[in-house]
């Protein structure tokens, strides 16, 4: 949960400061998101401690913000010819086309790997685009529950790790999360962006998680028993975690 919004002010920038405290947490972390700090902790920090941690590294946040906001400028789409998305692992090519209608469209045609969005002629771009999004996430997220309806039983098996029940959410920030007292395991919508090899790895992660609550070496041993290249997997979605953004 949010506990208060702050604000810190660098090289005359007042930027927005939310955070969150959280049972499972074991560190302060910190990251931008729609150019907003984002601050998590364990409940047993103070926040008092957390602003302190910020004020003690303002040169490097403020170095987070100028590399967060490029990216967002860079992966805010407009949906409009020319841009690109990932499906699948791959990139597909977007292609809009504005006709007498009167709703958007998107159908992605895997064959010639492209998005073809249909837009009214008489709609604004801001409207297109919030119009899009909502398509692109429907789209996603019955995919993505496509596939873990198919892939969840294959690799609870495989890994003799069973869960009660999963959903899917639009998260940004998380491929996965796993409530292991519920055995219940969350996903983000995105995942259908991803190949099916990180995705395997997704999974197999949050299944672990119900085996093991905290990212302990036994946790890694037993990821890595079913996924051997999951270090390399983990640094690539780390590394490119911005492309799933829109």
């Amino acid at each position: 949960m949010m506990d208060k919004n702050y604000y810190i002010e660098i090289n005359k920038i007042n930027i927005p400061i939310n955070i969150r405290s959280y049972k499972r947490s074991r560190n302060i972390n910190i990251y931008f998101k729609n150019n907003i700090l984002n601050v998590s902790k364990p409940k047993y920090v103070s926040n008092k401690k957390a602003l302190d941690v910020i004020n003690e590294n303002k040169a490097k946040i403020y170095d987070m913000y100028i590399k967060s906001k490029a990216i967002s400028n860079e992966r805010t789409k407009k949906w409009e010819t020319g841009e690109k998305i990932l499906y699948r692992g791959e990139f597909y090519s977007i292609i809009r086309k504005e006709e007498r209608t009167n709703k958007c469209s998107v159908n992605i045609d895997e064959e010639n790997k492209q998005f073809v969005i249909i837009a009214p002629c008489d709609l604004g771009n801001k409207e297109i685009k919030i119009n899009i999004d909502k398509l692109v996430k429907n789209i996603f997220k019955n995919n993505t529950c496509y596939i873990l309806q198919e892939r969840l039983p294959i690799l609870s098996n495989i890994t003799n790790i069973e869960y009660n029940s999963f959903k899917v959410r639009d998260a940004t920030t998380r491929y996965g999360s796993c409530y292991p007292l519920k055995k219940e395991l969350h996903f983000s919508l995105r995942l259908v962006m991803l190949s099916q090899e990180k995705i395997d790895a997704i999974i197999v992660h949050e299944l672990c998680h119900i085996v093991y609550k905290n990212h302990n070496k036994e946790f890694y041993n037993l990821v890595k028993k079913y996924i051997p290249n999951y270090d390399d997997i983990n640094k690539w979605l780390k590394e490119n975690g911005h492309l799933i953004l829109f």
